[in-house]
Protein backbone atom coordinates (compact mmCIF):
# COMPACT_ATOMS: atom_id res chain seq x y z
CA UNK A 1 0.00 0.00 0.00
CA UNK A 2 1.43 3.19 -0.84
CA UNK A 3 1.98 6.58 1.37
CA UNK A 4 -0.70 8.30 0.70
CA UNK A 5 -3.35 5.18 1.14
CA UNK A 6 -2.02 4.65 4.61
CA UNK A 7 -2.11 8.18 5.43
CA UNK A 8 -5.81 8.10 3.86
CA UNK A 9 -6.75 5.13 6.40
CA UNK A 10 -4.96 6.65 9.23
CA UNK A 11 -6.96 10.08 8.78
CA UNK A 12 -10.38 8.44 8.23
CA UNK A 13 -9.79 5.86 11.58
CA UNK A 14 -8.83 9.18 13.94
CA UNK A 15 -12.16 10.90 12.30
CA UNK A 16 -14.12 8.19 13.46
CA UNK A 17 -12.61 7.47 16.80
CA UNK A 18 -13.11 12.04 17.72
CA UNK A 19 -16.75 11.80 16.24
CA UNK A 20 -17.16 8.01 18.45
CA UNK A 21 -15.96 10.05 21.37
CA UNK A 22 -17.98 12.95 20.33
CA UNK A 23 -21.32 11.45 20.07
CA UNK A 24 -21.62 8.72 22.84
CA UNK A 25 -23.81 9.90 25.16
CA UNK A 26 -22.00 10.17 28.67
CA UNK A 27 -24.84 7.42 30.14
CA UNK A 28 -23.06 5.17 27.51
CA UNK A 29 -19.68 6.09 28.15
CA UNK A 30 -19.27 5.97 32.04
CA UNK A 31 -21.62 3.12 32.14
CA UNK A 32 -21.31 0.18 34.37
CA UNK A 33 -21.74 -3.27 34.43
CA UNK A 34 -25.50 -4.54 35.03
CA UNK A 35 -24.31 -8.04 36.66
CA UNK A 36 -20.74 -8.79 38.31
CA UNK A 37 -19.19 -10.14 35.72
CA UNK A 38 -18.06 -14.15 36.73
CA UNK A 39 -14.78 -14.37 37.93
CA UNK A 40 -14.19 -18.14 36.07
CA UNK A 41 -14.53 -18.40 32.07
CA UNK A 42 -17.89 -19.52 30.47
CA UNK A 43 -18.81 -22.90 31.61
CA UNK A 44 -15.86 -23.61 34.09
CA UNK A 45 -16.00 -25.65 36.99
CA UNK A 46 -16.02 -24.27 40.34
CA UNK A 47 -14.61 -27.71 42.04
CA UNK A 48 -11.03 -29.19 42.67
CA UNK A 49 -10.15 -31.69 40.36
CA UNK A 50 -10.62 -33.99 42.74
CA UNK A 51 -14.26 -34.38 42.67
CA UNK A 52 -14.65 -34.41 46.71
CA UNK A 53 -16.42 -31.07 46.67
CA UNK A 54 -19.54 -30.66 45.08
CA UNK A 55 -19.09 -29.15 41.80
CA UNK A 56 -21.22 -26.65 39.77
CA UNK A 57 -20.65 -24.82 36.58
CA UNK A 58 -20.99 -21.51 35.92
CA UNK A 59 -22.48 -19.93 32.98
CA UNK A 60 -22.23 -16.51 32.15
CA UNK A 61 -25.44 -14.38 31.50
CA UNK A 62 -26.14 -13.30 27.87
CA UNK A 63 -28.28 -10.31 29.30
CA UNK A 64 -25.07 -8.21 28.98
CA UNK A 65 -24.92 -8.20 25.57
CA UNK A 66 -28.37 -8.36 24.71
CA UNK A 67 -29.11 -4.86 26.80
CA UNK A 68 -27.20 -2.76 25.12
CA UNK A 69 -29.06 -3.01 22.43
CA UNK A 70 -32.85 -3.55 23.51
CA UNK A 71 -32.68 -3.07 26.93
CA UNK A 72 -33.86 -0.07 28.64
CA UNK A 73 -32.97 3.75 27.63
CA UNK A 74 -29.87 4.54 27.19
CA UNK A 75 -29.73 1.98 24.55
CA UNK A 76 -28.40 1.24 20.86
CA UNK A 77 -31.51 2.36 19.30
CA UNK A 78 -33.10 4.81 22.43
CA UNK A 79 -30.15 7.59 23.26
CA UNK A 80 -29.98 11.32 23.06
CA UNK A 81 -28.84 11.21 19.12
CA UNK A 82 -31.49 9.25 18.01
CA UNK A 83 -34.67 7.22 19.62
CA UNK A 84 -36.67 4.45 17.23
CA UNK A 85 -39.35 2.96 18.75
CA UNK A 86 -41.60 3.16 21.53
CA UNK A 87 -42.19 6.66 22.25
CA UNK A 88 -40.00 8.53 25.15
CA UNK A 89 -41.58 8.46 28.69
CA UNK A 90 -39.95 11.73 29.01
CA UNK A 91 -38.80 13.75 26.18
CA UNK A 92 -36.84 16.96 26.13
CA UNK A 93 -39.41 19.93 25.70
CA UNK A 94 -40.81 19.85 22.18
CA UNK A 95 -42.03 22.52 19.76
CA UNK A 96 -44.67 21.28 17.32
CA UNK A 97 -44.49 21.98 13.51
CA UNK A 98 -47.60 19.78 12.23
CA UNK A 99 -50.10 17.22 13.27
CA UNK A 100 -51.90 15.22 10.71
CA UNK A 101 -55.21 13.03 11.70
CA UNK A 102 -56.16 11.02 9.02
CA UNK A 103 -58.95 8.65 10.56
CA UNK A 104 -61.38 12.22 9.33
CA UNK A 105 -60.62 11.28 5.60
CA UNK A 106 -61.94 8.00 5.91
CA UNK A 107 -65.31 7.42 4.44
CA UNK A 108 -67.60 6.85 7.36
CA UNK A 109 -68.83 3.17 6.49
CA UNK A 110 -64.61 2.35 7.08
CA UNK A 111 -63.70 4.29 9.58
CA UNK A 112 -64.66 0.93 12.68
CA UNK A 113 -62.24 -1.31 10.69
CA UNK A 114 -59.23 1.29 9.73
CA UNK A 115 -60.00 2.00 13.95
CA UNK A 116 -59.74 -1.69 14.60
CA UNK A 117 -56.29 -1.59 12.60
CA UNK A 118 -55.14 1.38 13.48
CA UNK A 119 -55.98 1.43 17.10
CA UNK A 120 -52.24 0.34 18.51
CA UNK A 121 -50.18 2.04 16.62
CA UNK A 122 -47.47 3.70 18.78
CA UNK A 123 -44.34 4.71 17.56
CA UNK A 124 -41.35 7.54 17.62
CA UNK A 125 -38.17 8.32 15.22
CA UNK A 126 -36.49 10.97 16.41
CA UNK A 127 -33.06 12.03 15.08
CA UNK A 128 -31.05 14.85 16.12
CA UNK A 129 -34.14 16.14 17.98
CA UNK A 130 -36.42 15.49 15.02
CA UNK A 131 -39.01 13.93 15.85
CA UNK A 132 -41.75 11.84 13.68
CA UNK A 133 -44.74 10.16 15.89
CA UNK A 134 -47.03 7.88 14.47
CA UNK A 135 -50.08 7.52 17.29
CA UNK A 136 -53.21 5.87 17.63
CA UNK A 137 -55.57 5.79 14.81
CA UNK A 138 -51.91 6.58 12.47
CA UNK A 139 -52.00 9.89 13.76
CA UNK A 140 -48.64 11.25 12.38
CA UNK A 141 -47.40 14.51 14.12
CA UNK A 142 -43.82 16.22 13.44
CA UNK A 143 -41.92 17.84 16.20
CA UNK A 144 -37.98 19.77 16.95
CA UNK A 145 -35.94 20.05 20.21
CA UNK A 146 -32.85 19.58 22.04
CA UNK A 147 -32.37 16.48 21.54
CA UNK A 148 -33.93 13.21 21.98
CA UNK A 149 -33.75 12.26 25.20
Amino acid sequence: MTAIGTRIQSGTAACVIAAAAVLTPAAVAHADPAAPLPMVGIGSSLCDPTGSVNCTTTVAPFASSSSLLLGPPPNILQNGLWWFGTPNPTPPTQTAVFQFSPLALIPGFLQPLYSWFTQNLNFEACIGGLTLHVGPYGTVSGSYSRGCA
